[in-house]
């Protein structure tokens, strides 16, 4: 119990195995990842494209 033995760095651990690299680089093969980022890119299409959310038409 000296140690944590939970890597957060990614960083290669006790057994000499090369670790999976840091989150940051790893979450592009995460599923929820994608699917925020394409919520995220819905929401700004539509608020550009509806006129900053104005449904109604301006004069």
């Amino acid at each position: 119990m000296t140690g944590n033995k939970h890597n957060h760095e990614g960083e290669s651990g006790e057994h000499g195995e090369p670790g999976p690299g840091p989150y940051w680089q790893r979450m592009h093969r995460d599923w929820r990842f994608w699917v925020c980022a394409f919520l995220m890119a819905a929401a700004l299409a539509v608020y550009v494209l509806s006129g900053d959310l104005a449904w109604i038409p301006h004069n």
